[in-house]
């Protein structure tokens, strides 16, 4: 990888340079557990994090990057990196490297990954993934936010007006109705990033109630049972909060690649659960910096590493929750099976499904079109055969049959196929996108039944999970990467031995494009599945955040074939193409466009959350991803990236881009 060839006297000096502190000189102790002392020690998680931790050194950033990108882990590095973790279990030897990697960067700033040190190492579970649109991810934000019964914490980047900030403005209605009807009180925490003139004096703005109707936030009086407080945080010029996560009850953690807003994009989001929770909980508290007015109420209550986690229809860790999961997901589907049968009415995202015990009466009149609870008998026979087929260790797998049997059912008018009619609902650019002309009635209805957002992770043990976040950095120059994330990536890049897999909506880092090139020298086979177009009045030329994703791709390809080593066999690109689709539509047409931001190395190893690999992400907004060691879950997310969209099975698209990059070689 290509760093800026240091001196010999240089590198000596760097390896032992001795105000380079040991990771063990750092606090133990945790935000999250100084702010629930009694009595208050501290008010504030600014206050906090100041009494625990020192000041970023940052003269140190030559030594991080040295230690990053040149030095040789020893077998003692690693099997500290394994003690310092939360883990239960020791972690793959790519793991490490990569974790060690990321404790490097704690040794020249404590907080650069936005949460206490000692959370940064932990295990978890991951009951549930959906690779879908927006409106899919929300709806499972929807059941979740009702459920909860203290605490609701939510992060986003974009709060934009439109149905995925009603669905979360009904969420806040309806909880407090439950609340109220239980007696009792929810604390609501939201972040946005929406800079206004207050952010120019601090970067954190409590956001009065007066300004909330801007946001179509319901007012206070709309919610009396749920005291709302929001944060707008921005730090000026460039440090974005690019953040999106939420945590309930300090018991479960969902963490999207999508913001609070409608938008035609296949999306991810990962639900977490375990001791990975406690760490989203600090960054969520260091993050938001300033007083909690009122408190936060489960400052106490550490999820446990123990806890007996539950999978498939049973995976939920919210005591209150009495139907299972299963059922929201069958929402989503009969959602499309009321479309097919023309019905005016809509099915409401609180309405209830009917109970296992009345299951046999209903489905005993023989009346395909007998509604019960807005449903038809035909999709709630899917619904049962679903129950009664599979257990919990494959209900993962069935999740197709369910999809295929209500959306499947009955194909409508090829301008109404209910799979293309899914996507379109996601933004209203999308409204009037038809499937391509290539594909057959037949085809269609296959690619409907292979369709499958919702995917329940066979039943596994807790694995080792490490937060590789990083902080905002405001100041417009490409410098800032001596942070977890950032360190994680090129640590990916130098380590695969196989296979580096990224879907990212943009690519134009440096720091990404010398490790595509360093790894691909390799012999690392490298696959990109990128947007095309994504984004290109931000990215390109002018705007000095690097290029456009076809600049780069054409820059990658005239670099490896330089070498004429055979270097560029090795890169494999592909545009993001839709489910529906045989080839992909520009981002300018706002009709099918993937936000996914995704890596996964040798097959063991990934990282997913909020970061993509441009100059943006890479060097200056705050960003929080998961990297997990689990080649199952790796696994089971592959198999869903590679189902839930047509990027691959379209191999002409590759061949065109290599035919339209060899042409430009010598021109560009």
């Amino acid at each position: 990888m290509s760093t800026g060839k240091l001196s010999v006297t240089s590198i000596e000096q760097l390896k032992y340079d001795q105000d380079f502190p040991s990771i063990d000189n750092i606090s133990r102790q945790t935000v999250t557990s100084l702010l629930a002392c009694e009595p208050s020690v501290v008010q504030s998680p600014q206050e906090a994090a100041e009494t625990l931790f020192s000041k970023p050194l940052h003269h140190l950033r030559p030594r991080v990057n040295y230690e990053i990108l040149q030095h040789e882990i020893t077998q003692e590095e690693l099997d500290a990196a394994a003690e310092y973790g939360r883990f239960i279990e020791r972690p793959s030897d790519l793991f490490l490297k990569l974790f060690h990697n990321v404790l490097c960067t704690l040794r020249r700033d404590p907080l650069a990954g936005r949460v206490s040190p000692s959370l940064i190492g932990t295990t978890g579970v991951i009951p549930l993934t959906i690779i879908s649109t927006i409106p899919d991810i929300m709806r499972h934000y929807y059941h979740c936010i009702i459920h909860a019964q203290k605490e609701v914490l939510l992060a986003t980047n974009y709060w934009e007006k439109g149905e995925s900030v009603n669905i979360i403005g009904k969420a806040l209605k309806d909880l407090s109705k439950r609340a109220g009807c239980e007696n009792r009180y929810v604390i609501v925490k939201l972040m946005i990033d929406h800079p206004t003139k207050e952010n120019l004096k601090h970067f954190h703005y409590i956001l009065p109630p007066n300004k909330w109707s801007d946001y179509d936030i319901p007012l206070p009086e709309e919610i009396p049972n749920i005291s709302l407080e929001i944060n707008n945080y921005h730090q000026m010029i460039m440090g974005t909060f690019h953040a999106k996560f939420m945590i309930i009850d300090r018991r479960i953690a969902l963490l999207n690649s999508n913001n609070i807003q409608d938008r035609p994009n296949l999306e991810m989001m990962s639900h977490f659960e375990g001791n990975i929770v406690n760490s989203l909980y600090d960054t969520f508290l260091i993050s938001w910096w300033l007083p909690f007015t009122p408190n936060l109420v489960c400052l106490k209550d550490e999820t446990s590493s123990d806890s007996h986690f539950k999978f498939g229809i049973h995976n939920s860790k919210i005591s209150s929750i009495k139907e299972p999961l299963q059922q929201a997901i069958a929402r989503a589907r009969l959602r499309l099976k009321s479309h097919l049968e023309r019905q005016e009415s809509d099915i409401y995202l609180d309405e209830s499904l009917p109970s296992e015990e009345d299951e046999n009466s209903i489905l005993s009149s023989g009346d395909r079109k007998t509604k019960n609870n807005g449903f038809s008998t035909a999709a709630l026979q899917a619904l049962v055969n679903h129950r009664r087929s599979h257990s919990p260790v494959v209900l993962f797998k069935a999740t197709n049959d369910l999809t295929g049997a209500v959306i499947g059912y009955n194909m409508s008018p090829r301008s109404d196929v209910p799979l293309t009619h899914h996507f379109n609902k996601s933004a209203t650019s999308a409204n009037s996108t038809q499937p391509d002309k290539n594909l057959s009635d037949n085809q269609l209805e296959k690619l409907a039944f292979d369709f499958s957002p919702f995917i329940f992770h066979q039943e596994h043990k807790p694995f080792p999970i490490a937060l590789v976040n990083r902080s905002p950095y405001g100041k417009p120059i490409h410098i800032d990467r001596a942070n977890p994330q950032d360190a994680a990536w090129m640590g990916a890049f130098r380590y695969a031995k196989k296979s580096i897999f990224i879907q990212t909506p943009t690519l134009n880092a440096s720091s990404a494009i010398d490790g595509i090139i360093s790894a691909c020298r390799r012999g690392i086979i490298v696959t990109l599945w990128l947007g095309l177009g994504f984004n290109d009045s931000v990215e390109g030329f002018g705007t000095f955040q690097g290029g456009t994703n076809e600049h780069v791709v054409k820059k990658l390809y005239k670099k490896l074939k330089r070498g004429n080593d055979g270097a560029e066999k090795y890169l494999q690109v592909y545009w993001y193409t839709g489910k529906d689709q045989t080839r992909p539509l520009h981002f300018s047409e706002k009709r099918r466009n993937c936000h996914i931001k995704f890596m996964s190395i040798d097959d063991q190893v990934a990282i997913m959350g909020n970061g993509n690999m441009d100059s943006q992400s890479w060097f200056h907004s705050q960003e929080i991803n998961a990297m997990i060691d689990s080649p199952v879950i790796v696994k089971e997310w592959m198999d869903a990236l590679y189902k839930n969209q047509s990027t691959y099975q379209y191999v002409k698209t590759k061949i065109d881009l290599l035919t339209n990059i060899t042409s430009c070689l010598v021109s560009d």
